[in-house]
Order: structure tokens, then C-alpha cells, then sequence
């Protein structure tokens, strides 16, 4: 064989890939564990959907893999996974979804260590406030309960001041952007690379990677999308109109997974988004679910789905009178305070789970649902019956 054959051969087998693709296997090389959220229930959850056990047909697979050439094993093997995608669906209104979002931009932001403690991720977060409601002083105080809490329960001294620095320096990487619109968003996300890449830097966590895209209120804009899909489309009743409505509110919405996934494949990032149910909580072979409200192509695009729900405290009574209401009022608003809050995977659509997924929730206890109160904290696990 001469040198320029045995030269071509060698080169065929070298595998070309972009420096996008290098930086990202890098970042898998180096992803510090599986617990994107540093929510114990809900990583429990996503390692269930996105790694659950495997069957004995798998596992013979997985033998038969092996035996194969290292080279063709690795062609068909190299299909990239990207990180997970949690909804969470409020049952009611005012039902702690938003709540449960400030825990995990909580955790997100703050740092990994401090003073030798574990405190949180030390990442940066992109927050997309598509409701407008989005309260800096509920993540403060969020912020600020979590750090004191865990430096008392460790012993750890600190000074107030001490404590205002370290809040003060974690929302320094939080990058708040407030859409009006469906278009605004996508707008938003389209130069959030730019944003985030700029040089020199107009933003403070350069040095810190990007682990949560969070938004909330995803469905904030679905009815003036869907007026504008009907006006596009000419309002009718005829059904020819309603599929043209229909359709081009699906192309919005696959728009909006294109760019996200996108998103993700440079990023790395985990996304939760919050969305307020409209329909009531039925039972689908024994199972709680709650029917999505977004069309299939965002409803494929989640990992995972839950449902905040709020425990009920019983109504005054019909006979009662004012007086005994006024009476007992304090105590009534007490209840209210002490309710908890469940959380539990919303089984609609559970028909396009894998086999060994439904398995595996229904041997966690509880099948992975948890009890929490909001406290000054936020999200604060029942110890006795979470998750």
C-alpha cells in the first residue's frame, strides 16, 4: 500500500465535528451530576423519565450492541440527549406553581459553596415573565431564608451584612425579560446568544454557566393567539376555518420548541415552565391527570409534567351566622396558612410513556408525588409525607 493510500485511509477514519459540537461533548464530560433542579423529588422524577430501568429486551439489546464494531456502535449510539424540560401546571389558580419556580431559580443561583457549605448551583438563570407578575422580593426573601437556614442548621457564623452580600452577588446573575407578546418572545429568545456572548460583556456571569432557562406563565399569550390565528385564518364557523386556525397556531407553537431546542443544544440548560390549567382534575386508570391546554408539539417537547394543587379547607358552613363567621375567622385563616400544597405527575397523554417508566412511578412511594407548605423559604418538603 503506498503512503498516500495508507495517508487517505487514517483520514477516513478520523471523525470531523464543528467546535459546537467539541464544546458540547465537553460539557457532557464535565456535568457535575444528575440533579439539574437540586430538588431531590423532582430530580427523582427526572432520572425516572429520562433513565428509568431498563427491561430484560434492553438489556439483551444492550449485549448485542456490544458485540458490534466500535466504530458502528458509536455511529448509532452518538444521538445527543438534551437536558430535561419540566412543566408545571397549576390545578387552580394561586396553587404554588410560581412558588416552586423561585425554589429552583433559588437553587440555581446560588453558589455551590460558600464558607464550605453547599448552598446551590452556583449558574446562571434567564428568567421570561411572560405574566408580567414576577416579584423580586419573593425571591429575596427566598434567597435570604435558604442561606440563614442553612447556616444555622451547620453551625455556620455569619453577619447580616455578610448575608445581604451573598443575595445581592447571586441575583446579579439572574437576567429578567418581561415578553408582551408571542412574537416578543421568540424575538427574545432569538437574541438571548447575542446577549449572553456580547463582548465585552454586558452582563455579569460570564464565568458562570447558564442552568436554567425559566419561564413563566407559558400560556400567558394563547388566547390572543389563538384571536390572532382566527383572524389570520378569516372567523368563520366552517370547519375549513377552524383547521386553518388550528394550523397556524400549531406553526407558532413549533416555532417556539424549534427555538428552545436550539437553545438547549448550545446551552445545556434545563427549562421549566409554569402554565395555569383551565380544565378540572380527573382520574385516567386510577391516575390524577389534568388535560394540557397547549398543543401536542409543546406538550411532546416536556420531559416531564406535574401539577401543583392546593389541599382545600372546607367552606363556612350555610347556616352560619356573621357573628360565628367573624368568630371564627382567626382560626379558619390559620387552616388556610397550615394547608399544604401536593405535587404529582400529571398522567394525561401517559399512553406515550415507555412501559418501564409507568413501572417505576408506580413503585416510588407515593408514585413520586410529595406534600410541601410555602413558607418564607418557599417550597418546603413535608418530611413526613414527601417524596
Amino acid at each position: 500500500m503506498g503512503a498516500e493510500a495508507f495517508g487517505g485511509n487514517i483520514l477516513s477514519e478520523v471523525k470531523e465535528e464543528g467546535l459546537h459540537e467539541l464544546l458540547h461533548s465537553l460539557r457532557e464530560l464535565v456535568r457535575p451530576s444528575r440533579d439539574p433542579l437540586a430538588f431531590p423529588p423532582l430530580d427523582n422524577l427526572l432520572n425516572v423519565f429520562q433513565n428509568p430501568p431498563q427491561t430484560r429486551q434492553h438489556q439483551q439489546y444492550q449485549g448485542h450492541q456490544a458485540e458490534r464494531p466500535a466504530e458502528e456502535h458509536r455511529t448509532t449510539s452518538s444521538k445527543e440527549k438534551l437536558p430535561p424540560v419540566i412543566e408545571i401546571m397549576g390545578a387552580t389558580a394561586c396553587s404554588g406553581k410560581t412558588q416552586l419556580l423561585y425554589n429552583l431559580v433559588s437553587s440555581s443561583l446560588l453558589p455551590n459553596k460558600y464558607q464550605n457549605v453547599s448552598l446551590g448551583k452556583s449558574n446562571a438563570v434567564i428568567f421570561l415573565d411572560l405574566s408580567g407578575k414576577f416579584s423580586i422580593l419573593r425571591l429575596h426573601e427566598i434567597l435570604s431564608s435558604h442561606a440563614r437556614s442553612v447556616f444555622q442548621s451547620k453551625s455556620v457564623p455569619f453577619t447580616e451584612q455578610q448575608l445581604s452580600t451573598l443575595i445581592s452577588d447571586s441575583l446579579m446573575h439572574l437576567h429578567l425579560f418581561h415578553p408582551h407578546s408571542f412574537s416578543s418572545l421568540l424575538a427574545i429568545l432569538d437574541s438571548l446568544p447575542s446577549y449572553l456572548f456580547a463582548q465585552p460583556s454586558t452582563h455579569f456571569s460570564s464565568n458562570r454557566q447558564l442552568g436554567l432557562l425559566a419561564i413563566n406563565d407559558v400560556s400567558s399569550f394563547l388566547w390572543q393567539d389563538r384571536l390572532d390565528a382566527d383572524e389570520e385564518a378569516g372567523i368563520g364557523t366552517t370547519s375549513t376555518a377552524d383547521k386553518a386556525s388550528n394550523s397556524l397556531l400549531l406553526k407558532r407553537y413549533r416555532t417556539l420548541v424549534s427555538i428552545l431546542r436550539d437553545f438547549q443544544h448550545r446551552f445545556s440548560c434545563t427549562i421549566v415552565a409554569t402554565n395555569c390549567g383551565v380544565a378540572p382534575v380527573t382520574l385516567l386508570a386510577g391516575h390524577r391527570a389534568l388535560r394540557p391546554n397547549l398543543p401536542s408539539v409543546w406538550n411532546n417537547f416536556c420531559t416531564v409534567k406535574i401539577v401543583v394543587e392546593r389541599d382545600r379547607v372546607s367552606k363556612f358552613g350555610p347556616g352560619m351566622s356573621a357573628e360565628e363567621a367573624i368568630l371564627e375567622g382567626p382560626q379558619r385563616w390559620e387552616a388556610v396558612k397550615k394547608s399544604c400544597f401536593s405535587v404529582w405527575v400529571n398522567w394525561w397523554d401517559s399512553q406515550g410513556w415507555r412501559e418501564e417508566v409507568r413501572e417505576a412511578l408506580k413503585s416510588m412511594k407515593h408514585g413520586g408525588s410529595f406534600t410541601s407548605y410555602v413558607t418564607a423559604r418557599g417550597f418546603t418538603l413535608d418530611e413526613a409525607n414527601g417524596g
